[in-house]
């Protein structure tokens, strides 16, 4: 198993689930309810049972062969494809530990826990281009290949939000739920490729990756700064008036973030920071 996905961890994953404030039509299979009307009592397929689920759709044939628990699932039952947004740009590298591998660990458990829910998972990654995008799959044991693409990707080029976008709706992908993991330092802005995302019937999420140096640097000294995706230099002089502009400008920048999200209708998470991956994972799962 990946680093990205420690045993205890996912112990802990039992408590998360993937929030969905719409439903989506889909190919029967899975563990949501069909957006199309009545309800057929034809039986689609089997899942493993999770904590939760209703009882009395236990397959308990399957459990006297299989000793393990299985639910019934039927042509109505229709499932959610999750599609993974991850910010690989060059200032994701950026923290201790880095906002990549914070992202990519939050990936990871999202993964986790909608590939247990039969749920299709797929990674797009955007960043120097929009780097290599992992189809949807579906099934448990599909982790391994996702925790694979994950390990794989760095953190390099400029951010690129909008091209990751156009290039998940040319490929006419069915509207789903779509997580975006990113600090959001995109330089076309980010609320317009999320529009999009709404537009086209899609339910976009946003894991807002910071780092502590990000959100509050410490006062004192002169340094010479370079942004890590274009090379621009700038000198500063850390005094105290000039740290706080700064945490003035972060905390509107935030605001902003969360009052978009608010007036959207979509879910807004931060990570990082302050703020544990299970934590940020629980705020999700317990959003209204």
């Amino acid at each position: 198993m990946s680093s990205l996905l420690d045993p205890e961890f996912l112990r802990r994953l039992a408590r998360v689930r993937l929030l969905v404030r719409r439903r989506f039509a889909g190919s029967a299979g899975g563990a949501r309810r069909s957006t199309r009307k009545g309800q057929s009592v034809e039986m689609a397929d089997h899942r493993p049972y999770s904590p939760g689920d209703d009882v009395r759709r236990i397959d308990w044939n399957a459990y006297a062969r299989l000793e393990e628990l299985i639910l019934r699932l039927y042509v109505a039952e229709e499932d959610l494809v999750v599609y993974l947004l991850l910010d690989t740009s060059a200032s994701m590298g950026f923290g201790d530990p880095p906002k990549l591998d914070v992202a990519k660990r939050l990936a990871a458990a999202l993964a986790y826990v909608g590939l247990s829910g039969s749920e299709r998972v797929g990674v797009v990654p955007f960043g120097a281009g929009i780097g290599t995008p992992m189809q949807p799959t579906r099934g448990r044991r599909r982790i391994g290949t996702v925790l694979k693409h994950l390990d794989a990707l760095e953190a390099r080029g400029e951010t690129d939000l909008q091209r990751a976008v156009d290039e998940l709706i040319a490929r006419r992908t069915r509207p789903g739920l779509v997580l975006v993991l990113s600090d959001l330092l995109d330089p076309g802005g980010y609320q317009r490729s999320l529009d999009r995302l709404i537009a086209e019937r899609h339910e976009p999420v946003i894991f807002h990756v910071l780092d502590r140096e990000e959100l509050d640097p410490t006062p004192g000294g002169d340094f010479n700064f370079v942004d890590s995706e274009r090379g621009a230099r700038v000198e500063v002089s850390l005094d105290q008036r000039t740290v706080d502009a700064y945490r003035r400008r972060v905390q509107l920048f935030l605001e902003g973030a969360e009052a978009y999200a608010k007036k959207r209708g979509l879910s807004y998470v931060r990570a990082g920071a302050d703020v544990s991956i299970e934590d940020a994972l629980l705020a999700y799962s317990r959003a209204a």
